[in-house]
């Protein structure tokens, strides 16, 4: 009989285990299998990281399939969350969890090799209430909205850039080539995630074989030191406040449905002779499949943590079943169920929470906040919320008025209550294709330097104002040559002006009127300001009453920003 002895939980919270194992059949002497556990920490801040690490000295021929690890966690309230863990490289194994609630959380670990290896250990550690946001979740009233855990408002502006590693360590990043032939200042991805978190940019988006490493040479061998750089990368971009979107399989081959598989198999077998060939390739499909939800369960067990959005692919077609049962299993193995896309994009599935289109144009800067208006009239026809998984130019990656382009872009996305996620070619100016001005129509990125950063910290610092309730309202303009949008929520009204004829003269002698409700504070005075999208200086104050107003609009050449407060709180809910 097996024996199994079990050390004393020590204080710095380590667990050593023991088993003797009976030797096989052809072995003579017996095998001892051991298995050391270490938790990160034994107390810390609700939503903070929480980590138990098993060393194992176990021989498999595969450790990242023939070992199981399940950790069962029970909340101080009583609700148990089951997470997987995975294997982490050499003879670690790993689990990694995020609790949500103060308090004393137990938690009992499995961890299971073929062959018949078992071995179970728990522990308890403590949870301290924080002012941590929590994860991103979907308005309860706004579908297209986005809110934290803790009730404030989340408003994306993300972008994503071509990564490398050298083995286990990222290799460092390039940024603000100024010249067209100037390669930039190279940088850590620590450095870069801090100057684009200072800029304002809060969503980063990871997708693997997508001017990105592999995480995988194929669906049967997994990469370990890719997957430890990956670590690193999701930890780094989320301690700089850094929300992440995590792409499965980026660009990956050909898929059959499950339903679709069952078919095909009964049609070969009807002529199994003659179609042997045939059969045995739709049972590999559906072998594949298998091979693709393993693939997930590993990445959900090892990076959900860093993440807040899914996506299953990178601008590759897949048929709607296939969607829908690849999406239904990252739902059931993700302990927090967090919101799932896919490009090319498949709003109308039930299975995917968000609309997630690729947009690359060049348009005249004088049509920008039209041609997102547009857009977005068309993608939130699905009613769910819409994240544009790249946005770029097409033809050049930069040119003297891309950054204007941009910003009045981001500024009419904020008011049409849509987000993009930036291609990043910071490198250069020059970007993918080269040449002073490439006029082709392909994809070409688009360059986020001094210039572009600046513009994305004025949006965000107007973001910061405003509350979770925003939806959009109708503010009318006096001139024809200027475009004008609303957001109100109980606490604040806003608008947004773009003057799309001359952005070189100053528009003059423009009025704007917006219908505000009563004020919720001591006195009916309303408090406005005009700010500018390009500095964030505050060109004017206005104090109005509630109800329909008529306002005169400072001169302003390109576009312009209210802001008026209804009612003053301390809470941004």
């Amino acid at each position: 009989m097996n024996k199994v002895h079990k050390a004393p939980i020590l204080s710095i919270g380590i667990v050593s285990l023991a088993l003797t194992m009976a030797g096989r059949a052809d072995c003579a002497v017996p095998t001892k299998l051991f298995v050391t556990a270490l938790r990160s920490t034994d107390s810390l801040l609700c939503y903070e990281l929480f980590e138990l690490s098993f060393k194992h000295n176990g021989a498999y021929d595969s450790n990242f399939f023939d070992v199981a690890l399940d950790v069962v966690y029970a909340s101080p309230s009583g609700t148990q969350r089951r997470v997987k863990g995975f294997y982490y490289g050499g003879d670690r194994w790993k689990a990694r969890f995020r609790p949500d609630e103060p308090g004393t959380w137990t938690y009992i670990s499995t961890l299971t090799g073929k062959g018949g290896f078992r071995q179970q250990a728990s522990g308890t550690f403590n949870c301290t209430t924080s002012n941590a946001e929590g994860p991103v979740r979907r308005h309860p009233n706004n579908p297209y909205r986005w809110v934290f855990a803790n009730g404030k408002p989340y408003f994306p502006v993300g972008l994503q850039e071509c990564v490398g590693n050298h083995g286990a360590r990222l290799t460092n990043s390039t940024i603000d080539g100024e010249g067209r032939s100037d390669t930039g200042r190279r940088i850590s991805w620590e450095e870069y995630f801090s100057i684009y978190a200072q800029a304002g940019f809060n969503l980063y988006r990871f997708s693997q074989k997508n001017c990105s490493y592999m995480l995988y040479d194929d669906l049967d061998r997994y990469r370990e030191d890719e997957s430890k750089a990956t670590d690193e990368l999701l930890s780094l971009a989320r301690e700089q406040g850094f929300r992440v979107m995590f792409g499965f399989f980026g660009y990956h081959g050909d898929w059959m449905h499950e339903s679709e598989f069952l078919r095909r198999v009964t049609r070969k077998v009807q002529k199994l002779l003659a179609m042997r060939e045939e059969a045995i390739s739709a049972l590999d499909d559906h072998k594949t499949l298998a091979k693709e939800k393993r693939f997930i369960e590993y990445a959900v067990a090892r990076w959900g943590v860093y993440v807040d959005f899914w996506e299953l692919l990178n601008e590759r077609e897949a048929s709607d079943e296939w969607t829908s049962v690849i999406a239904g299993h990252v739902r059931s193995v993700d302990p927090d169920r967090k919101p799932i896309s896919t490009s090319w994009e498949k709003p109308h599935l039930p299975a995917i929470d968000i609309n997630a289109p690729h947009w690359y144009e060049s348009e005249s800067e004088f049509e920008s906040d039209l041609r997102v208006q547009q857009q977005a009239a068309e993608w939130k026809q699905a009613g769910k919320p819409v994240i544009v998984g790249e946005q770029g130019n097409t033809g050049m990656n930069w040119d003297p008025l891309s950054g204007v382009r941009m910003r009045i872009r981001t500024w009419s996305a904020l008011f049409q209550e849509i987000s993009f996620i930036f291609w990043n070619t910071s490198w250069s100016k020059a970007g993918m294709f080269g040449g002073r001005y490439n006029t082709s129509r392909h994809a070409a990125n688009i360059y986020l330097g001094p210039e572009e950063r600046g513009y994305i910290r004025v949006l965000q610092d107007f973001s910061s104002r405003l509350d979770a309730g925003m939806h959009m309202f109708p503010v009318d303009s006096s001139r024809d040559l200027v475009r004008a949008y609303g957001l109100l929520s109980s606490r604040v009204a806003t608008a947004y002006l773009h003057h799309f004829k001359d952005h070189t003269t100053a528009m003059r002698g423009v009025k704007i009127t917006l219908r505000l409700p009563g004020a919720k504070r001591s006195t009916a005075e309303l408090d406005g300001e005009w700010i500018d999208p390009s500095s964030g200086n505050v060109l004017g104050r206005v104090k109005l009453p509630p109800g329909r107003q008529t306002l005169d609009v400072p001169p302003f050449p390109v576009d312009l920003a209210l802001l008026i407060t209804l009612q003053r709180d301390n809470s941004n809910g």
